[in-house]
């Protein structure tokens, strides 16, 4: 069964995906074929759909074969000349009827071939596991490794079932295809071990590198591979006895009693937060930094969101030498530079508290048809009244791995239950006024921005990987309190400049 729920976070990760792949679409390539050709997918929607009675369950069906139909048809003839050539350099291993015949190539050449072979149309079965195989393919040329194996576990599941269908094909075609799959099924499961090894053995080694000499680089190492575990775990890839389970439990609450020692960037807070992303390696992703054009044009076609996120700062307290308050600094130009990644302090983000876990915080219209990014704008600037406040116009890319409030409250739980020491060990060390722990429960998903309800057409947005955030070079500096639509436009490349040429002063 899919609940509206389900459907709803597969349809997220699927939109977050396509945009992964459709943006680095070499030539020849179709766009992601998995929305229209995957039984996974499709079964969910028009179980999702069929209780909406505004939806013709035909017409999308119509629209799923129609499309099928144009890719496969792309597919057999964009894979012509790429299988003549994997042809030439064939293993002598049998004949193209056999599995071993395909035992010398990747995971990319199977793909090439599953998408060559023509009967005159494509079982359900079959292309499920090419997409499932396209997908794995496009995704891991840019995403975390970390990624990988859930992947792979349902392209095993496709190959399975192809399998168990297809015992005793009559026809050449349907030999080739049967052996072409039994060969990619039995390269999955060989990746899969390897993988489900690598990553415990990893953690064990690191973590007992970690008790015999406690290095910022030993706990840090120690941390990666125990996150990667939990990961796993939690998403279903790798099952534990609960001995195992108990041990990583306890493994992963020594790992972040260390963490919290670590030292932080001269303008990041010390909190667990910002050690826990320091170490994962999010803290120091840079954004990406684009002009208007390409803002509104390439970044918002490729966004899995689609709308405008609005990030102010206000200018910070100015102290005497007794660190008592007597006023404001001029404005926010130094803060963000460090959010834009190029501070002379330091890259890490400072990781603000709000109301749904430390992060950099955006907001944007919500779902209503009636919302509009004014109002977000207007909404943003609230925290920054103060003249020299500074505003960052900003888009959610490709690579952000999207969750919302209420469902983290429901992963929340689940990782209570099964982590318990972790869990305890964290929310002790972030128990804020708001739920300060929330975002990195959701890395331990893979996600890293989640969305929340705000008020009047607002949605707040808290994002823990600045990779995920697309941001217009230009940005706002306030130069009036009482009036927010009176400001000064600021290039972040030319700030950039401007400080590379200081640093080489």
């Amino acid at each position: 069964m899919c609940n509206d729920r389900t459907f709803k976070q597969k349809e997220q990760r699927l939109k977050e995906y396509e945009m992964v792949s459709n943006r680095n679409l070499q030539q020849d390539d179709t766009e992601l074929g998995y929305r229209d050709m995957n039984t996974r997918f499709l079964n969910a929607e028009i179980e999702h759909l069929s209780s909406k009675e505004d939806v013709d369950i035909n017409k999308v069906r119509e629209d799923h074969i129609r499309k099928k139909n144009a890719i496969e048809s792309a597919w057999h003839k964009n894979s012509a000349a790429s299988v003549m050539n994997l042809k030439k350099r064939a293993p002598k291993k049998g004949s193209e009827k056999e599995a071993r015949y395909y035992s010398g190539y990747g995971l990319k050449d199977l793909e090439v071939f599953l998408k060559n072979s023509d009967r005159g149309g494509n079982s359900d079965e079959y292309n499920a596991v090419a997409t499932d195989l396209e997908l794995y393919n496009r995704i891991m040329d840019s995403s975390d490794a970390v990624e990988g194996m859930g992947l792979l576990k349902r392209l095993k599941e496709s190959c399975d079932h192809y399998l168990s269908t297809r015992k005793n094909p009559v026809t050449s075609k349907g030999k080739i295809r049967k052996a072409i799959i039994t060969s990619l099924s039995e390269k999955v499961n060989v990746e899969l071990v390897r993988q489900r090894e690598e990553y415990q053995n990893a953690h064990k080694n690191n973590f007992a590198a970690m008790k015999d000499e406690n290095t910022s680089e030993n706990v840090t190492a120690a941390f990666k591979s125990n996150y990667n575990m939990i990961f796993q775990v939690l998403n279903g890839n790798i099952e534990l006895s609960d001995e195992e389970r108990m041990k990583l439990d306890s493994d992963s609450e020594e790992i972040l009693s260390e963490l919290i020692k670590l030292e932080v960037d001269q303008n990041q807070s010390k909190a667990l937060c910002t050690k826990f992303f320091n170490a994962l390696g999010w803290s120091k992703n840079d954004p990406r930094i684009v002009n208007y054009e390409e803002f509104a044009g390439k970044e918002m076609k490729n966004s899995p969101h689609k709308k405008l996120c609005y990030h102010s700062i206000a200018p910070l307290d100015k102290l005497d030498e007794n660190g008592k308050v007597i006023g404001k600094e001029k404005d926010a130009i130094p803060q963000a530079k460090q959010l834009a990644g190029f501070a002379k302090e330091g890259k890490g983000v400072y990781y603000g508290i709000g109301r749904i876990g430390k992060g950099v915080y955006t907001a944007a219209r919500d779902n209503n048809p009636d919302a509009k990014d004014a109002e977000a704008k207007h909404n943003s600037w609230r925290y920054g009244r103060e003249k020299g406040s500074v505003m960052f116009t900003m888009l959610l890319n490709e690579h952000a791995r999207i969750t919302t409030e209420s469902d983290m409250i429901v992963i929340s739980a689940t990782i209570r239950k099964t982590f318990p020491k972790l869990y305890n060990y964290i929310v002790s060390h972030e128990s804020g006024k708001f739920l300060d722990y929330l975002t990195m429960f959701a890395a331990y998903m893979g996600y890293n921005t989640i969305i929340g309800a705000g008020a009047d057409h607002v949605e707040y947005i808290t994002t823990s990987n600045r990779k995920a955030l697309t941001m217009q070079d230009n940005i706002e500096v306030r130069t009036n309190e009482n009036d927010e639509y009176l400001t000064d436009e600021l290039s972040l490349t030319e700030l950039k400049k401007q400080e590379m040429q200081k640093a080489d002063a």
